[in-house]
């Protein structure tokens, strides 16, 4: 290494030492009020006090709030939509099994039985959908009360 290399890198080193003294001294500074019993006392009841601090606990409720709101209504809709999906497959489609002309009395039965059931499921997620969405509405209204 030539002596402009060393000096370079003496004085790239001096500031990030005296930066690290300074900032050892603050974190030292800082334990040492907190651990005694008056001083420490008196410093987390004033930052208990600040407007700051109470505005950041509330923003950070708030999110809390919003994002499992947020999750608890994605599980729902997920919830619904695998019900559907998984009901959708099963059902029998008008005119799906046999032409018109060639259908049997069981075939017309399972028919009937089907188109009911399937009318039955379609009633159920229309239910499901209202209840999701009143659910959305009261939790938007909590969300709202706590602003």
């Amino acid at each position: 290494m030539t002596d402009k290399q060393k000096n370079t890198l003496s004085t790239n080193t001096q500031p990030n030492s005296i930066n690290l003294a300074i900032i050892g001294g603050v974190v030292g500074a800082s334990i040492g009020l907190l651990s005694s019993p008056g001083t420490g006392k008196k410093v987390v009841s004033n930052i208990g006090q600040s407007e700051v601090v109470r505005a950041a606990g509330n923003e950070l409720r708030r999110t809390a709030q919003q994002m499992i709101t947020e999750q608890a209504m994605m599980a729902l809709r997920q919830t619904a939509a695998g019900y559907w999906s998984k009901y959708e497959g099963t059902l029998l489609k008008p005119g799906a099994l046999l032409n018109e002309g060639t259908e049997d009395e069981e075939v017309k039965e399972s028919r009937a039985d089907s188109d009911e059931r399937y009318n039955e499921l379609k009633e159920e997620n229309k239910n499901l959908n209202d209840q999701l969405q009143r659910i959305e509405e009261k939790l938007n209204a909590l969300l709202d009360d706590k602003k």
